[in-house]
């Protein structure tokens, strides 16, 4: 764990503490090549509202000053999005796609908050998937599902049929869906998956293919 971040983590749980970043990490994005997607606060939340507004405030000036990058801001918190904004009396930067985690059917009220952020692009993290979404699942105004399976210790079963209700959904919506992973091998129905993408923890194949879509967005 980088220095900057000592003491946010026991035994593996989160204990309260809000650190920040270290100054290079918040330099990076003026030397990332046009086009670059910068997926954001990968291990944190960036609208949490334990965040000092002056950090958040610093971090879309970053935002701002970078348009050439596409900035994913995925949160378990939407509705603060819309409330801190409000508190800075700002607007969301054009270059952030707004999202929301939904691995669960308990979760499902969080799309509504996420909807009344104004972004370009809405998108879902169906991860880790962990019960049937569809029925229930409404992919009006969501233009990508992300999917994937619980990875680490201890990881709970991602059934693969309750994956391919959330694909066909999206492809009957005509909504771009990207399987991330399955997490571990035993969730993935083609084990050989892992040879067409390594990287990808337990695999990423359904039905024989990698999905990989990217929503269409205007330049």
């Amino acid at each position: 764990m980088h220095a900057n971040h000592r003491g946010v983590a026991v035994k593996g749980e989160w204990t309260g503490l809000v650190t920040r970043g270290s100054a290079a990490v918040w330099n990076a994005p003026y030397n990332y090549p046009s086009g670059t997607f910068c997926f954001t606060c990968s291990m944190s939340d960036f609208w949490f509202e334990g965040v000092p507004l002056e950090w958040l405030a610093e971090a879309l000036d970053v935002i701002e000053a970078t348009p050439r990058v596409i900035y994913m801001i995925l949160s378990k918190r939407p509705a603060l999005a819309t409330r801190r904004l409000a508190m800075l009396k700002r607007r969301l930067p054009a270059n952030v796609w707004a999202g929301a985690t939904i691995g669960h059917p308990q979760s499902l009220p969080l799309l509504k908050p996420l909807l009344r952020i104004e972004a370009p692009v809405h998108f879902l993290s169906v991860e880790p998937l962990l019960a049937p979404m569809v029925p229930g699942l409404d992919l009006t105004g969501i233009d990508w599902v992300i999917g994937g399976g619980e990875s680490g210790p201890g990881a709970r079963p991602c059934l693969a049929d309750l994956m391919r209700a959330v694909r066909d959904l999206c492809v009957s919506t005509s909504t771009a869906f990207f399987l991330k992973q399955w997490g571990i091998a035993g969730n993935n129905p083609t084990p050989w998956a892992e040879e067409l993408d390594p990287d990808a923890k337990g695999g990423a194949t359904l039905d024989g293919r990698l999905w990989r879509e990217f929503p269409i967005k205007n330049e």
